[in-house]
């Protein structure tokens, strides 16, 4: 196994839990697999432990790109749970959704809210109250 593989997967085990590394390349079949294992070099061996941010704005920054790109809900699912993970609050997680309707639009904006409260709730994470209309 190569070191930055390793490393992948050390950091990808930080975020999602002890041997989620490797059941991601094994939930993959057959070729499928060097795949899996390319994401986790790439993303988390080479991107995720770079200096410079901590692992939770790592996240809140890749659950902003998801909702803004769209169409990714079991990754945004799963990031959730990973931003949960690593200390992000449910508010942290919320209004990073919420500020992101202003460059991606309201239909992303609402789907993804959905897809995180779903996720926050599932994991028994509680959901912040509204502020309301007179809110500040």
């Amino acid at each position: 196994m190569s070191a930055r593989l390793d490393k992948g997967k050390a950091k990808f085990n930080e975020v999602y839990g002890e041997g989620k590394a490797d059941g991601l390349v094994e939930m993959q079949t057959g070729l499928a697999q060097d795949l899996a294992r390319y994401g986790i070099e790439f993303n988390f061996g080479d991107i995720y432990a770079r200096p410079g941010l901590t692992l939770a704005q790592r996240e809140l920054l890749t659950i902003a790109s998801l909702v803004t790109l769209g169409g990714l809900e079991p990754q945004l699912q799963g990031h959730t749970r990973g931003a949960i993970n690593v200390g992000c609050t449910p508010t942290e997680i919320i209004e990073t959704v919420i500020h992101t309707v202003q460059y991606s639009g309201f239909p992303r904006a609402l789907n993804a809210i959905r897809v995180v409260t779903d996720a926050l709730i599932a994991y028994g994470v509680e959901v912040p109250p509204a502020l309301g209309p007179d809110a500040d």
